[in-house]
């Protein structure tokens, strides 16, 4: 026997029809309704039934309103909640209320975004159709009311670094709260690739509480390198509006923490984000983006913007802006006065390359910093003026070089790599490459001055040979070299293997290389035992990191080098089952075993840097020893780790000698020191 229907049922399905409360309207109902939902282009059945219905709605629409007014208002709100749970279940549809004000005068809401719209564009310039994207996505619930899942919006911005993602919706922040539109200014960042494993959901889910509970813009970073379980967490919050915690948390000190006892009370079962603002922030388009996140994520975004990136001639037009700021700061600060010619855009042309904003930054701040190295100097306590301008390829602060006032390690840096390169024994093929890598990129920059067409080159790079000799050594003094010739923005070098790179479980691979990958922007990756990483096809985890490591070098191919390093023979075997890896790497760079001379020398470097002498009689056996070792086993010998080893082992022979011979020089390493290293058979 059938269950009696309610009042409320029966009048909900007079109005809207039998199957109104599972109905869903298909793709063609809501492209005809954007227009006019009656017209007489065909439809649905379901469409046909709300136009049906639509009479009867408008007939009952007084009997209906006098039924709501006849109702008892005096209830609680908990109780009216409890009414309608029983009367149509959880799953009746019913518009959540939205927690911003709707503004009624539309034309005071435009004129706000208006000016919102202006003033970003005076602060993140030569981006204003991105801007104008921008204000369109932050104004949009304020017209339409928000999205079914309660959120504001959920808007995804791409482009590459320093063309005004973050500061843009930082001051979005700041100019919502200028024009009362919002009543919280606070931007909360939050970095996904802090939360690569298990261990990490708790920090996850209290970052989260403390991001909805102090700001109404919460941003994420690194949604391209998010771990999948992460993912699914996002999933959620965009869906639904909300996160279902599968632990018990409770507030402590209006703090989230997770309980330690299921004795607990009020505990805190979900996290919700109606009326927030969700922005996802990547430098991956949306098309690649998509084979990183999958299609659930992009189809919840509300709005997909993009930044531009900036060209040279971008740049000239920007820097004033950022001059007039460079200004006022050397006035507050310093006491200089900056006068100024155009000749600063002739510096721009010459060395602008590829950084966006991030090269007016830096230039700014090296000349600041041979500034207040000058006010250090000359000691002025009085505004003076400082005439700032550029000529014969240098700046000049009034008729001195800016050079002379910056830090001397910037103005030798060339210099004392060739010197170190220099000291290096042997490896002239190699050494007389790296030094030829200054001559191209420099002309490059001559070809591009004058607007003819540059050569885009692979800067990656295959170091092959046995253990020791000098791999590692090189690819640490090729990053300071390309820093100091400006190729790269850093110099540093990070050195790592397999267990750096691959994860242990699913989903921990991806984060943890992206992780490994933006320490070594604008420096080298030195990957050591390249091979290891690939164990064959059903090393799932390595061609995961592959497949990261490939997707990072062409999206970051100006300012990281990546350098593949080991064994010849396994390098090459792992290359020709990586075609795609091979023709990223075309410069392989073979480093030879040493000879006995050249291990000799290299002997004497290690006794001189530990403050000893090697007397002459050494030279001839233990030049003879290092031979033969080589010439047994060079791929096990340790090559200049083999010369390292020996000195130490040396000292170690003339401590005793000279505890027994209170007349023994104690820096000199003699014969008999060494007589039972070169003695052994090899």
């Amino acid at each position: 026997m059938s269950k009696k229907k309610t009042e409320r049922e029966l009048l909900y399905e007079k109005v809207l029809g039998k199957d109104a409360p599972k109905r869903t309207l298909t793709e063609s109902d809501i492209a005809i309704l954007k227009n006019n939902p009656f017209t007489n282009e065909p439809l649905s059945e379901e469409l046909q039934r709300l136009k049906e219905n639509s009479e009867k709605i408008k007939q009952q629409t007084e009997t209906l309103m006098d039924q709501i007014y006849s109702v008892d208002f005096d209830m609680d709100i908990d109780s009216l909640k409890q009414s309608i749970k029983d009367d149509f279940g959880t799953e009746f549809p019913i518009e959540q209320v939205s927690t911003i004000n709707i503004v009624e005068n539309q034309a005071e809401l435009n004129a706000k975004f208006e000016y919102i719209e202006n003033k970003l564009n005076t602060t993140v310039r030569k981006q204003e159709d991105y801007i104008s994207s921008l204000c369109r996505a932050f104004k949009r619930p304020f017209i339409m009311g928000q999205q079914l899942s309660g959120l504001n919006a959920g808007i995804l911005i791409t482009g590459e670094s320093h063309t005004g993602r973050h500061s843009s919706v930082e001051q979005m922040g700041r100019l919502l709260l200028e024009t009362e539109i919002l009543s919280n200014s606070k931007v909360y960042t939050i970095d996904l690739l802090k939360y690569s494993s298990k261990e990490d959901e708790n920090n996850f889910i209290i970052d989260l509480y403390g991001a909805i509970n102090n700001s109404q813009i919460i941003v994420f970073d690194g949604i391209d390198s998010i771990s999948p379980s992460y993912l699914g967490f996002i999933e959620e919050i965009l869906v639904y509006g909300k996160l279902s915690l599968n632990k018990r948390y409770i507030l402590s000190n209006k703090q989230l923490v997770e309980a330690t006892t299921s004795l607990v009370k009020n505990t805190v079962s979900e996290l919700n984000f109606k009326g927030k603002y969700l922005i996802f922030i990547t430098s991956l388009r949306t098309s690649k983006l998509l084979n990183v996140v999958g299609s659930r994520f992009i189809n919840t975004i509300s709005d997909s913007l993009y930044t531009n990136k900036l060209s040279k001639d971008d740049i000239i037009d920007i820097h004033p802006h950022k001059l007039d700021s460079f200004k006022l700061k050397c006035l507050t600060n310093l006491n200089i006065d900056i006068i100024c010619d155009d000749s600063l855009i002739d510096y721009i042309k010459d060395h602008y390359r590829f950084e966006n904003v991030k090269f007016l930054i830096s230039m700014f701040d090296t000349i600041y910093g041979g500034l207040s190295e000058y006010k250090l100097s000359e000691k002025f306590t009085e505004n003076v003026d400082i005439n700032l301008h550029y000529k014969e390829k240098e700046l000049f602060i009034n008729d001195e070089p800016l050079q002379k006032y910056l830090p001397t390690m910037v103005d030798n840096a060339i210099e004392e790599v060739q010197k170190e390169l220099d000291n290096i024994v042997g490896l002239k093929t190699i050494k007389d490459y790296i030094l030829s890598l200054q001559d191209f990129y420099a002309a490059q920059k001559l070809r591009q001055k004058e607007g003819l067409s540059t050569t885009e080159v692979s800067k990656h790079m295959i170091f092959t040979g046995n253990p020791g000799t000098g791999k590692t050594t090189i690819a640490r003094l090729l990053a300071k070299y390309l820093k100091a010739i400006g190729v790269l923005s850093n110099g540093q070098l990070i050195e790592v293997s397999r267990n750096d790179l691959v994860g242990k479980y699913v989903g921990h691979t991806a984060p943890l290389t992206m992780q490994v990958i933006r320490s070594a922007m604008g420096g080298i990756l030195f990957i050591d035992e390249a091979y290891s990483l690939y164990r064959g096809t059903n090393d799932s985890f390595g061609l995961e990191c592959i497949d990261t490591l490939v997707k990072a070098m062409e999206d970051n191919r100006e300012d990281l080098i990546v350098i593949l390093a080991g064994y010849t023979r396994e390098m090459q075997d792992f290359l020709e089952s990586n075609s795609g890896l091979k023709s990223r790497f075309p410069n392989q760079i073979e480093f030879p075993d040493y000879t006995g001379q050249e291990l000799y020398d290299i002997a004497m470097i290690n006794a001189k840097n530990k403050g000893y002498k090697v007397a002459d009689e050494v030279t001839i056996p233990l030049t003879d020893y290092f031979t033969r070792v080589q010439e047994n086993d060079s791929v096990r010998s340790g090559n200049g780790r083999l010369s390292r080893n020996v000195i130490e082992e040396a000292i170690r022979y003339q401590s005793t000698r000279i505890l027994n011979d209170k007349t023994a020089q104690i820096d000199l390493l003699t014969l008999e020191d060494f007589k039972p290293i070169i003695e052994k058979e090899v």
